[in-house]
């Protein structure tokens, strides 16, 4: 029974991951613009952020769930963020890539606070947690901050290997297409900034129809 709690926090991370987000794209740009290596230490620490909103949503669902029913402009205002960020890479970041010399290394040491930022700061995933945890609570078994810990600690690991082995594949494709396009930042910039509008796009739909 213990094996559930790890098999199904693997499979709904995994279902949560695939959807191309902030933290797929930085995984995607840090393997083409650079390595495999470094786009696993976004990974990796996104991994834990994502641990982290689970707990959240685990321990605070009712009061998160109204929070956010209460407060939408925090969707609205991550939606424009992204929309603006996008904007940005297709049409401006191809003319600042010689300039930003220094402030790139400065990034490339900070790989693990870009992943776990990137994932902290996404209010869809908590929603995605309250909603998942809900439907595990109602039609598979019971998940609360009073289960065992044996069964807490299998289910948020499942959580990480699902995030971080999703993000893994991420990186691989990108370091496949970054072998490809020999290094073209420009179209890497545009892939971005398409992505980040398609985000933006999606997430507005979907907060409309809620």
């Amino acid at each position: 029974m213990t094996a559930l709690y790890l098999l199904f926090g693997t499979i709904i991370a995994i279902v949560g991951a695939i959807p191309l987000g902030a933290v797929n794209i930085a995984v995607i740009n840090t393997s083409i613009k650079e390595n495999i290596k470094k786009a696993s230490y976004v990974a990796l620490a996104a991994g834990v952020g994502e641990v982290v909103l689970a707990f959240f949503a685990l321990h605070c669902s009712m009061q998160l769930s109204s929070f956010f029913l209460e407060n939408q402009w925090i969707q609205v205002l991550f939606i424009v963020i992204f929309f603006l960020v996008g904007i940005y890479f297709i049409f401006l970041a191809n003319n600042t890539v010689k300039s930003n010399g220094k402030r790139k290394i400065k990034l490339s040491n900070s790989k693990f606070l870009t992943g776990f930022s990137l994932a902290i700061l996404n209010p869809p995933v908590i929603i995605y947690w309250i909603l998942a945890i809900s439907l595990i609570n109602k039609y598979i078994f019971e998940l609360t901050v009073q289960n065992s810990i044996i069964s807490l600690f299998l289910f948020f690991l499942g959580i990480y290997l699902g995030k971080i082995g999703t993000l893994y594949f991420y990186g691989r494709w990108g370091n496949k297409m970054a072998k490809k396009q020999e290094g073209s930042k420009t179209k890497l910039h545009r892939i971005t900034g398409i992505a980040l509008i398609l985000i933006s796009v999606f997430q507005s739909i979907k907060f409309v129809v809620e």
